[in-house]
């Protein structure tokens, strides 16, 4: 009896030995399996939402940048043109996307090279369908620019097919009876009307900022910049951004415009040159080559705003981002 009850405890001790010893139970394994897999999809989730948070902030970032170079572009351009201001062609019917017509959805700017000259003809002597104009110094002009004839506030843009340098340089511009002159040869561009004291040549580039379909996703527009008139693209001319939905100018134009333009002056801004002109009423033309004293000279100011949207949703199944940019360009 002493021998079975002594040997008893030993086996059923030996026996829970080896069940806690032996492994996991089942339970045990599923268990660790779930909590395990648990765990893994949490870090895959945050992982995943990480990776597209970034990728949406990087689109948002690109459309940002985009639409803030694109406004530098432009500001510099404007900047550039204030000689004139903004440009307009309103015989043309501003209807064709190559016009170079201001308008709320598109701009035409007369961009100066930085290359001028002062006119050598005689004052008060007419002219009419003249092909060349004599001017001081015709260095730095080239067959083939554009040049803005600036006669004392007339206008005329004319492309050259020549130019002449014959000035002695020795001696002093004249344009009398024995001239000592430089030539822009303008053939097929012919100009009239009566010589002004302080006029000058402008070597200049005609650009136009306007929107056109991406011409890979004709779903999305782009912010285009073109120079030259009519025909072909001039040089430089291309895409400045992409994913741009709206662009729009307002002009800034004195309430009174007879002030000096050295004054602190307030703005009324139009959305184009039309308004402004009819706005001042008459003996004010938003053509420069009319008659009347032309609006865009007046202007001050132009408001830019730029807007667009990223390419793709910000996150899956959301919303495209949205952006937009401004600035007000002070001309003088």
């Amino acid at each position: 009896m002493r021998q079975i009850s002594n040997s008893s405890p030993s086996v059923k001790a030996g026996v829970n030995h080896k069940a806690r010893t032996g492994g996991f139970t089942i339970i045990e394994t599923l268990l660790a399996i779930v909590i395990f897999l648990t765990f893994a999809g949490i870090a895959t989730y945050s992982l995943t939402q990480g990776l597209r948070g970034k990728r949406s902030q990087q689109t948002y970032l690109e459309l940002q940048q985009n639409l803030r170079t694109a406004l530098q572009q432009i500001t510099q351009d404007i900047r550039l043109s204030s000689k004139v201001g903004p440009w307009n062609e309103p015989t043309t019917g501003c209807s064709h996307p190559n016009d170079a017509c201001s308008l709320s959805n598109k701009i035409a700017l007369l961009v100066t090279t930085g290359r001028y000259t002062a006119i050598a003809e005689p004052p008060g002597s007419s002219y009419n369908n003249s092909v060349e104009t004599g001017v001081c110094d015709a260095t730095g002009f080239r067959t083939g620019d554009m040049v803005l004839i600036d006669n004392s506030g007339s206008f005329d843009i004319v492309k050259l097919t020549g130019v002449q340098r014959q000035r002695n340089k020795s001696q002093p511009c004249s344009s009398g009876p024995t001239p000592n002159r430089d030539k822009l040869q303008h053939n097929n561009d012919k100009i009239s009307g009566t010589w002004q004291p302080n006029s000058y040549a402008y070597n200049i580039q005609i650009v136009t900022y306007r929107l056109m379909q991406d011409p890979i996703d004709r779903n999305r527009k782009v912010l285009y910049r073109r120079t030259g008139l009519n025909g072909r693209p001039g040089p430089y001319s291309g895409i400045v951004a992409f994913d741009v939905d709206s662009i729009k100018f307002s002009y800034g134009v004195p309430v009174n415009p007879s002030a000096a333009n050295t004054s602190i002056q307030k703005l009324r801004f139009f959305n184009n040159l039309s308004q402004a002109a009819a706005a001042l009423g008459s003996g004010y033309t938003d053509n420069p080559r009319g008659s009347g004293t032309y609006v865009g000279r007046l202007v001050r100011a132009i408001r830019v705003t730029l807007t667009g949207t990223t390419p793709k949703p910000l996150r899956t199944g959301g919303a495209r981002g949205k952006y937009e940019v401004n600035e007000t360009v002070d001309l003088r």
